[in-house]
């Protein structure tokens, strides 16, 4: 939540600059192409059940936390000045993260009631972020090289994410105990409507070409198909940060 008031605080202070420094602004399109990272809290659970390898009366159910951290973020983006410091234009960013999900499943034994067996076991799962973000963006030149951009809009975020719907395990007799031995897995995609604000800090070398560095935060909630009838809420989005080439047209 800071980080939101804070992005919102900058947007707020760059819409209020004087417009008498917006003029001295330079160039119709502003193009940005970055790289960075996306910090990333979004971790989630789920809960789902176990086929049983004997059709056991007992179910067997089991349980996957999802890793959901820092990964490479790809950032584009195009403004265009429409009047004085005042822009608008949209940015495309591409966010992807590995990990391991933390499995663990309680199956019941063949011969016995009340004697569930823990198994636990991870599988390797991917999280890939699609954002399409559209901005409004204030532009406030700071001398002759420098040009700050704050901007805020709607976001359009698509998510596609490795989901684990059932476990496998052995066991052999006298049963009382199972071992994991994997998890079937299945990609969901899924989309939702979400928001993003933040700054951009430009320095020019020429006219034409500068560096520049951005931090962005971007938020929605999408819900996943995980099969059988069954829809995980995550988060999506975070706090994004790159660097890279800065063009004015």
């Amino acid at each position: 939540m800071t980080a939101r008031y804070a992005l919102a605080g900058l947007v707020v202070l760059l819409l209020g600059a004087a417009p008498a420094v917006a003029q001295t602004s330079q160039g119709r399109f502003l193009i940005g192409v970055s790289g960075g990272v996306q910090g990333s809290s979004n971790g989630f659970g789920d809960a789902f059940d176990v086929t049983s390898q004997f059709g056991d009366p007992e179910q067997a159910t089991g349980t996957a936390d999802y890793p959901v951290k820092t990964g490479a973020l790809v950032d584009g983006r195009v403004h265009v000045r429409l009047w004085k410091g005042f822009a608008a234009g949209v940015a495309f960013t591409h966010y992807s993260h590995r990990g391991d999900a933390s499995i663990s499943a309680r199956v019941p034994h063949p011969f016995q009631f009340n004697q569930l067996r823990t198994v636990e076991g991870t599988t390797s799962t991917r999280r890939g972020e699609n954002g399409t973000h559209v901005q409004f963006a204030y532009i406030v030149p700071v001398g002759e090289r420098l040009r700050v951009t704050g901007f805020a809009g709607p976001s359009w975020l698509s998510v596609e994410q490795t989901l684990v719907t059932d476990v496998q395990y052995s066991q052999t007799f006298p049963f009382d105990t199972a071992t994991f031995s994997g998890a079937t897995t299945r990609r969901s995609s899924a989309n939702a409507v979400g928001f993003n604000a933040g700054a951009d800090v430009a320095w020019m070398f020429t006219r034409r070409v500068g560096v520049g560095g951005l931090v962005q935060y971007s938020a929605a909630q999408v819900e996943q198909d995980a099969g059988d009838n069954r829809r995980i809420t995550v988060d999506a989005g975070g706090i994004q940060t790159a660097v890279g080439v800065r063009l004015i047209f």
